[in-house]
């Protein structure tokens, strides 16, 4: 993986994590509302797994909020 490619990775990832903890859900949780396994949230916010655009979708219905606000976050 190119170094770019997994510093983006790392910090949607992170955003991911927070915008989770702020709505004080479990990864658990997360899969139950968004249908994508909670191993697959975990290396996603770990910044180890690449996701579609798919699985970004069914992520942010998870968390209740528009796909874009997932997005809304500096890359570097």
């Amino acid at each position: 993986m190119a170094p770019e490619q997994a510093k983006i990775l790392t910090v949607f990832g992170n955003n991911l994590r927070q915008l989770r903890r702020d709505k004080q859900l479990t990864l658990l949780d997360l899969e139950v509302s968004s249908g994508v396994n909670q191993g697959d949230i975990s290396r996603i916010e770990n910044g180890k797994k690449n996701l579609s655009f798919t699985t970004l979708y069914k992520l942010a219905k998870g968390l209740d909020m528009h796909p874009s606000q997932l997005l809304l976050v500096s890359f570097p």
